[in-house]
């Protein structure tokens, strides 16, 4: 019979899922950074960010706004610090300018930071609890089935 596990040792595996999570949402690439994946947590550091920061300078830094976008905001909200930071400068400006096309894209490319940084989070999760996870070997194919049995049944002795 398996024993129960102690209350430290649940504790501590807990802690070691839940940090790098909570900082892969803070700073995009943090959680791999912490998991040892050093070079990832770069590429991802550097992608999620510019798209966030060059979305959000297409749109003169005015997008990230609760008050503005509200549903927008949520996939904002993904990407961490740096939408935090960003509303907090959006919600002191008094005089907002119209949106503009370049406002548009600009407000997609955020939308797409958010989106990808919520794969990264699921991502540090399922490496955090010892993912990924891994397929089921795939069974063989008929021919070879079908070519196994025939060397089986022309010499009996090797099965």
């Amino acid at each position: 019979m398996k024993q129960a596990k102690e209350p430290a040792e649940k504790k501590r595996q807990a802690d070691d899922i839940f940090y790098p999570t909570l900082l892969a949402w803070l700073v995009p690439g943090a959680g791999h950074w912490v998991l040892g994946m050093r070079r990832k947590a770069v590429i991802y550091f550097v992608v999620v960010l510019s798209l966030f920061l060059v979305g959000a300078a297409l749109g003169k830094f005015t997008i990230v706004s609760f008050r503005h976008h509200h549903y927008s905001f949520l996939l904002h909200l993904c990407t961490g610090a740096a939408s935090l930071v960003l509303t907090l400068i959006t919600n002191a400006m008094q005089d907002v300018p119209n949106p503009t096309r370049w406002g548009d894209i600009g407000l997609t490319m955020t939308w797409v930071a958010g989106a990808l940084n919520v794969l990264l989070i699921a991502d540090v999760l399922d490496r955090a609890n010892g993912g990924p996870f891994e397929a089921e070997k795939p069974k063989p194919s008929f021919t070879r089935r079908i070519l196994h049995r025939i060397k089986r049944w022309k010499n009996p002795s090797n099965t």
